[in-house]
């Protein structure tokens, strides 16, 4: 049993003495919150469709309520604006958006906008 001590203490100490490195700090998104969860609430998401239709597809997440002429913004995986939307019929838990401004992709989030969003949405092209 004694034997044993010595080795426990040496594997301990040399355990013990590795480091880590430490993470590199990102630039905040101002889309985000600090958790990195997004403070827009999201609605669906952009289906598949042509990209030279004027309108697109959202399917819309359980429990979401949308109305026409309702505006609602599409976003990328990086929480940037990729269109404005504006709701034109709703049937079932998909919705028809007409593009406003932008190129929404298939798969793209889409959100209520708020007061950050909406500015940086402006820039888009029409």
């Amino acid at each position: 049993m004694k034997r044993f001590r010595p080795v426990c203490l040496l594997l301990a100490l040399l355990t013990g003495c590795v480091g880590t490195k430490p993470k590199p700090a990102e630039e905040p998104n101002p889309f985000a919150l600090p958790a990195g969860a997004p403070r827009n609430v999201r609605i669906g998401f952009v289906q598949g469709y042509p990209l030279s239709s004027l309108s697109v597809p959202v399917h819309l997440l359980p429990g979401t309520l949308v109305e026409d002429k309702m505006i609602v913004i599409s976003r990328d995986p990086r929480l940037n604006p990729t269109a404005v939307l504006e709701i034109t019929g709703v049937r079932g838990r998909i919705a028809v958006a007409r593009i406003v401004r932008g190129q929404p992709q298939p798969r793209d989030e889409v959100v209520l906008p708020s007061t950050d969003l909406s500015e940086r949405s402006q820039e888009l092209p029409p």
